[in-house]
């Protein structure tokens, strides 16, 4: 029988890295593949937060109309309260007598 020598050459590879977990950016917590909101801080991990547009026109327009009610509520406190027409109109229609005067007690 005969002897072959053959030489065999196995070349193993080096295990694929792990992958590195994606960590919150606020509080540097693992997140799973598939989180878009951190668990533990509540922060958007993968989600950009857009800004509001056009916020300036709506908070013109609150301002505009706080103060027209403001207007609106002095005026009717104005009116309400402004009665010296009233007042004098009263006055002016009772006879005004002259308050009796007490004469001191004789012999005293």
């Amino acid at each position: 029988m005969s002897t072959t020598d053959v030489a065999v050459t196995v070349t193993v590879e080096p295990p694929a890295p792990a992958p590195t977990p994606y960590l919150c950016p606020r509080c540097q917590t693992p997140l799973q593949p598939d989180q878009e909101w951190c668990l533990n801080c509540g922060t958007a991990a993968r989600t950009a937060i857009a800004a509001t547009p056009h916020w300036k026109r709506p908070v013109a327009l609150l301002a505009v109309v706080a103060v027209v009610f403001a207007i609106a509520c002095a005026w009717a406190f104005v009116e309400l309260t402004n009665n010296d027409d009233a007042v004098k109109a009263a006055t002016q229609a009772q006879p005004q007598t002259p308050a009796p005067t007490a004469e001191p007690a004789p012999g005293g």
